[in-house]
């Protein structure tokens, strides 16, 4: 074999080896990427807004459990969350997924939920029959509900004037 054939062989090799451990190090780098946004979790949260009945819209990237409406108890409106007794609240309302795939239980992906209306592809649990009962002035709600691959999440809410608005919980929503 002639030197320029030998030269020639092993820049090619050089070539080729360093082109895929290129390849292999943008490959590595995709997939790190990758893992790392699917691992990623945003807990759902809950806006509202200020017609009555409220329209709740949902958004985190967890799998939604249910989605109920409480009316919180008097003496657990000013207590943290880990001193409320949630037994004293009263569940007015609440709906469960039911037919939908994991992909279409994906809170962001979910339609605005207005209350008393169940929406396609959930069932209402609470009450067994008919419908919630109406919402009152000067009272203390809760809207949300618990998710798996990311924490739940609630909004206090209460109504005045005629509107829907937002409460600050003790130790936040």
């Amino acid at each position: 074999m002639s030197v320029k054939r030998m030269i020639f062989k092993r820049n090619l090799a050089r070539l080729f080896v360093g082109k895929w451990s290129l390849i292999g190090i943008i490959v590595l780098l995709v997939a790190a990427a990758f893992v790392s946004t699917a691992c990623y979790e945003e807990d759902m949260t809950v806006s509202i807004d200020q017609r009555i009945p409220p329209t709740f819209t949902l958004s985190g990237s967890g799998n939604l459990a249910f989605f109920g409406v409480w009316e919180v108890a008097r003496e657990n409106q000013n207590r943290l969350p880990s001193e409320r007794d949630g037994d004293k609240d009263t569940i007015l309302w609440q709906i469960w997924p039911s037919g939908l795939s994991p992909d279409e239980k994906v809170v962001r992906r979910l339609p605005p939920i207005s209350y008393g209306s169940v929406p396609a592809g959930f069932v209402q649990k609470v009450p067994r029959d008919g419908a919630p009962p109406d919402l009152v002035e000067n009272k203390i709600y809760e809207a949300g509900g618990p998710a798996s691959n990311a924490n739940g999440g609630f909004v206090w809410f209460t109504i005045k004037g005629g509107k829907v608005l937002k409460v600050d919980a003790p130790g936040g929503n």
